[in-house]
C-alpha cells in the first residue's frame, strides 16, 4: 500500500535509507508513561527509516530562525499490528524525534500520513516540541476517490518548494490539510503560502463544530425533556449554518 504512495512522491533515489528503527529508541528519546509504552509495544509491528531529506541527498538549503531549525526531514514508516490508537502514535513519534517528520503509517485500513511542525520550546532552553498536528486519515491508495487522485498527484517532491527544508516540510502539510478540507468543501485546491496558516486555523475550527454538533446529538439520544431536545436541535442548526460558512472559505 505503501508503495503507491512513494511512487506518487517520486522522491529521488539518493534519499533513500531503509533503515530499521527499533522501539527502544523511543523508549529511550521519549518521556512515556506506562500507557504510551505500552500503546507503542501492542500496536507497532516495526518501525522502518525509508527517507532522508537532506543537503547531501537533495539540494535544499537547512532553515532556521528563532522559532525552529530545519536542517533535514526524515519520512518514516510504522507499520501496525493495531490502528485503533494510531493517533497518539502519531503523537509518541513526533515528540520522540526532534527534527521534522513524514510519519506514513501503514495497517489493515491502507496509509494514514502524520506531520507535525517543530519549534523551540518557550519554556524550557534545549527542548524542541512538536505542534499544529495534521493527519491525512486512512487512505486507500488502491481505489482513491477524486480528491485523493489529486492529492496523490500533488505529492510529487519535485513540484515541492526547494528554497530550504521549512518551505519543503510546509509543502507537504499544505497538502495533507488541502486533503482534509476536501472532505469538507467536496473539491482538492491548493492555496498560496500566504494563506495556508488561516486555512489550516479554519480547518480546525471546522473540526471544533463537528464535535460539538457530535456531542449534542449524543446528548439528544440520552435527554428525556421535549423542550431540552429542541433546544438542543436548534443549537445543532446554528452549529450547522457555521460550519457550512467556514466551509466555503476552504
Amino acid at each position: 500500500m505503501s508503495g503507491a504512495l512513494y511512487y506518487a512522491m517520486a522522491i529521488p533515489d539518493s534519499c533513500h535509507l531503509g533503515k530499521r528503527v527499533y522501539k527502544k529508541l523511543f523508549q529511550e528519546n521519549a518521556k512515556l508513561g506506562p500507557t504510551d509504552k505500552r500503546v507503542l509495544r501492542d500496536d507497532v509491528d516495526t518501525i522502518v527509516w525509508q527517507y532522508i531529506f537532506k543537503s547531501t541527498t537533495i539540494p535544499i538549503q537547512p532553515y532556521e530562525d528563532v522559532e525552529r531549525e530545519y536542517h533535514e526531514v526524515a519520512l518514516i514508516q510504522v507499520n501496525l499490528k493495531h490502528s485503533v490508537r494510531v493517533m497518539r502514535l502519531a503523537e509518541i513519534v513526533h515528540r520522540a524525534i526532534p527534527y521534522p517528520l513524514i510519519v506514513v503509517f501503514q495497517s489493515e485500513y491502507g496509509c494514514l500520513i502524520s506531520l507535525a511542525h517543530k519549534r523551540f520550546s518557550q519554556a524550557e532552553k534545549g527542548i524542541i516540541v512538536a505542534d499544529d498536528f495534521q493527519a491525512t486519515g486512512w487512505l486507500d491508495l488502491s481505489a482513491p476517490d477524486e480528491s485523493q487522485h489529486q492529492f496523490l498527484t500533488s505529492l510529487d517532491v519535485a513540484g515541492w518548494p526547494h528554497t530550504h527544508f521549512f518551505a519543503f516540510y510546509t509543502a507537504s502539510m499544505d497538502r495533507v490539510v488541502a486533503l482534509n478540507c476536501s472532505r469538507l468543501s467536496g473539491s482538492f485546491s491548493l492555496n498560496g503560502s500566504a494563506q495556508a496558516t488561516n486555512r489550516r486555523e479554519r480547518l480546525a475550527k471546522c473540526h471544533a463544530i463537528e464535535g460539538k454538533i457530535t456531542e449534542l446529538r449524543v446528548a439528544i439520544r440520552k435527554e428525556q425533556q421535549f423542550n431540552r431536545q429542541v433546544e438542543f436541535n436548534m443549537n445543532i442548526k446554528e452549529l450547522e449554518a457555521r460550519l457550512t460558512q467556514i466551509v466555503a472559505t476552504l
